[in-house]
């Protein structure tokens, strides 16, 4: 009967208003509500069991592999979030069937026999690296069972990323797919996480080798083609993981002038919009979530004080403009949006933040 009621409330408009998904913060830029929270659940669920594909056990059930492992990180970090979800039971569900021991040996094998491992990195393969690392820190005692289970695939994608970015000088700034500091930061934070110490140190200094010099940055430009995220600022939120605060705020400043200056950062933070929110045109509501991610990144590693006042009143309006746009496209029955930007909507709020 909940569940029946719940999608009555979704599909007759309930929660349309943003006030109802989102709150505002002390410092005036959105956060989930617990109405927010179930909304986004259901989404999420709603992606995870849409086709049953047997050749993927675990990740089957979503328009592709990456978006099934990022709606389970979601379903995750939302029940962690929210304990008394009323999808509480099917998530558990879910996941007891998603992160068996049998299921996951099935991926790890299926993976193994496509692009020599590498199938799905590394963007998906680092998603999965964050769904690790939120299990890690979920006092629930199924966590560490579940935890167990995937260890032959963390083993494969740890892999990857020790072997990978050695063998490459040069890496693009993406906000696709290939984007290499969206997965390196990813599992940056899974190498910390788990005190994977060898990982962790090889991708501080690819960092530093890829991104340290760059300069000049235009998120003015951005999205590029068909960027669904914001690669300069990917870039960013990953070079405050690597640099100590006081070098990092340096780097910004030339990596990107104008996120700093209250004179340029409208520009830079300005929404592209277009018409239509549907098939490639819902990536420009993706690149603004991932921008909301980012920022709240940045500003959740910032020490506290007078700078982070300021960044927060320079970036809220901004930030919180580009969440109302983006949900234009998500809930409305559309499968071919939902089954990804459930998750990033989730990401954009939670995905960095404590409160």
């Amino acid at each position: 009967m909940k569940h029946t009621l719940l999608m009555l409330l979704f599909t007759s408009g309930w929660l349309g208003a943003q006030s109802a998904l989102v709150e505002k913060n002390e410092a005036g830029i959105y956060r989930l509500t617990s109405e927010g929270g179930a909304y986004f659940a259901e989404i999420s669920l709603n992606c995870t069991s849409k086709y049953d594909l047997s050749e993927f056990p675990s990740f089957h059930g979503c328009y592709d592999w990456h978006s099934s492992v990022h709606n389970h990180w979601c379903l995750i970090r939302l029940l962690k979030k929210f304990p008394n979800l009323p999808q509480r039971d099917r998530i558990l569900e879910r996941l007891r069937f998603s992160l068996s021991m049998e299921n996951i040996q099935q991926e790890v094998n299926r993976l193994k026999t496509m692009d020599d491992g590498r199938y799905e990195f590394p963007y998906g393969q680092s998603w999965f690296l964050k769904l690790a690392e939120e299990l890690k820190s979920w006092n629930y005692f199924e966590a560490t069972y579940w935890l167990n289970n995937i260890q032959p695939m963390l083993e494969l994608i740890e892999q990857n990323h020790l072997t990978y970015w050695l063998r490459r000088s040069y890496v693009p700034i993406s906000g696709s797919h290939d984007s290499p500091a969206m997965g390196i930061s990813f599992a940056l934070d899974y190498a910390r996480a788990f005190h994977r110490d060898k990982l962790a140190g090889l991708l501080v200094n690819v960092s530093k080798r890829f991104y340290l010099k760059t300069e000049g940055v235009s998120l003015e430009k951005e999205p590029i083609d068909f960027d669904f995220m914001s690669g300069g600022l990917l870039v960013a939120d990953l070079m405050r993981k690597v640099l100590p605060h006081p070098t990092y705020v340096h780097w910004l400043n030339n990596f990107s002038p104008s996120l700093t200056n209250p004179v340029a950062v409208e520009q830079a933070l300005a929404i592209k919009k277009t018409q239509d929110h549907f098939g490639f045109e819902a990536h420009w509501d993706g690149f603004h979530l991932n921008r909301i991610w980012c920022l709240n990144g940045i500003l959740s590693t910032w020490p506290d004080g007078p700078e982070k006042l300021r960044l927060q009143k320079l970036w809220a309006n901004s930030m919180n403009a580009m969440w109302d746009y983006a949900q234009a496209s998500i809930g409305k029955g559309n499968y071919d949006v939902d089954h990804w930007l459930s998750s990033f909507s989730v990401f954009a709020m939670l995905g960095y933040s404590q409160d």
